[in-house]
């Protein structure tokens, strides 16, 4: 089953037929076209996001859902509105667990592009004590902040660019989920970010990208793990001395 919206316009009937020229040559598919109002989405579209298990003690459990967590697991309430960060992309389970590896109690964090916030949530409940998020879209900055409250966590959440020398203090961890073009840009800015001895953990990137994303980064960070889900990759590294 594939599923498509397109604008409901000249040019999203256009395509319609197109596509169902193209289909006369596989008869045995079948093409189905209908409506979707905005108001029938805004609901419609949470049947596709389900309960995340991480692999690990964090789970994803979307507001809208009621479940009873095992012993010992941490629940992510979760609505990622117009944010990226669902649990349910490659990355982002991968982010969650690398978090579960290297946060202990009374860490502090730095999530760069946070999103829907879960990878700040998710640091806050695994025990960091000082989680900072930051992301470029203003809206995505508000879904994090809404969701960080209905998980009970202070992190502080703010929107715009990281720029050097604008940071004011350095992290234990931080963890950047965005593009592999935007991680090598930053590589000043982690390495600002990062004290001596802290871990970087970079992922949004493909397996083929890492190795430009570490040479970008090797004059601070030593590369010290990777990990591959299917073509995604996340890779982590160790602060050099500064």
């Amino acid at each position: 089953l594939v599923r498509a919206w397109l604008p409901a316009s000249e040019l999203g009937a256009i395509l319609v037929s197109n596509l169902r020229e193209a289909m006369q040559h596989w008869p045995q598919v079948e093409l189905t076209a209908k409506p979707i109002y905005e108001e029938d989405w805004a609901v419609n579209w949470r049947e596709f996001f389900g309960v995340v298990e991480t692999g690990g003690r964090l789970i994803v459990v979307p507001t809208w859902i009621e479940h009873q967590p095992a012993p010992g697991q941490l629940v992510i309430h979760l609505d990622p509105g117009r944010a990226f960060g669902t649990g349910h992309h490659e990355t982002t389970r991968l982010c969650l667990a690398a978090l579960e590896r290297h946060v202990t109690a009374g860490a502090s964090v730095l999530d760069v592009g946070t999103g829907s916030g879960i990878l700040s949530i998710g640091a806050k409940l695994l025990g960091a004590s000082q989680v900072d998020a930051i992301d470029i879209d203003p809206t995505a900055a508000e879904v994090a902040a809404e969701n960080a409250r209905a998980n009970a966590v202070d992190v502080n959440i703010g929107s715009g660019t990281l720029e050097p020398g604008t940071l004011t203090r350095t992290y234990d961890i931080v963890v950047a989920n965005i593009s592999a073009a935007a991680n090598t840009a930053l590589a000043p800015v982690f390495a600002e970010a990062a004290h001596t001895g802290a871990v970087l953990i970079l992922s949004g990137l493909l397996e083929e990208n890492v190795g430009d994303v570490a040479t970008g980064l090797a004059p601070w960070f030593d590369r010290t793990n990777l990990l591959v889900d299917r073509e995604w990759a996340l890779v982590e590294f160790r602060r050099k001395p500064r």
